[in-house]
């Protein structure tokens, strides 16, 4: 007498190996997207900083002062959801750049002159991340 075998099925091999590609894939884009996360959160500090220098701009020929003031300018809305506390000050240096950021090293403090910071709020992804630029376009970002 002949057996005919019943191979329907995995093997307990071929189970382990799709296993282990599922988890390398998975892990591949659990890193791209937490990078593109941050990326996302840090270019949003980078723009609205760059909105903020050019309404200060504005505001100095406007009114031949500069102001810490963010109340002057209704027109900067960050959001809601934003990652990032935004303020101005007046006469100091520009803050050391969070690690792995590119920087160009200016941190002479100019009066008169302004510095926006954008400060990582904690508890993001950015959290101690600071980001500025001055009234001379420097920054550290």
């Amino acid at each position: 007498m002949h057996k005919t075998e019943n191979n329907k099925g995995f093997t307990l091999i071929e189970l382990l190996v799709v296993m282990a590609i599922i988890a390398i894939l998975g892990t591949v884009g659990i890193t791209a997207y937490v990078g593109s996360t941050l990326k996302a959160a840090r270019s949003e500090a980078y723009g609205n900083l760059e909105a903020l220098r050019m309404h200060e701009a504005q505001f100095v020929s406007e009114n031949a002062a500069f102001t810490a003031n963010l109340a002057i300018f209704p027109s900067f809305q960050p959001g809601p959801a934003s990652n990032f506390v935004y303020a101005l000050n007046v006469g100091v240096a520009l803050p050391a750049p969070p690690v792995a950021v590119p920087y160009n090293g200016a941190t002479v403090a100019q009066d008169p002159c302004f510095i926006a910071t954008a400060t990582g709020i904690a508890g993001t992804r950015v959290a101690g991340d600071i980001f500025a630029i001055d009234c001379n376009n420097n920054r550290n970002f």
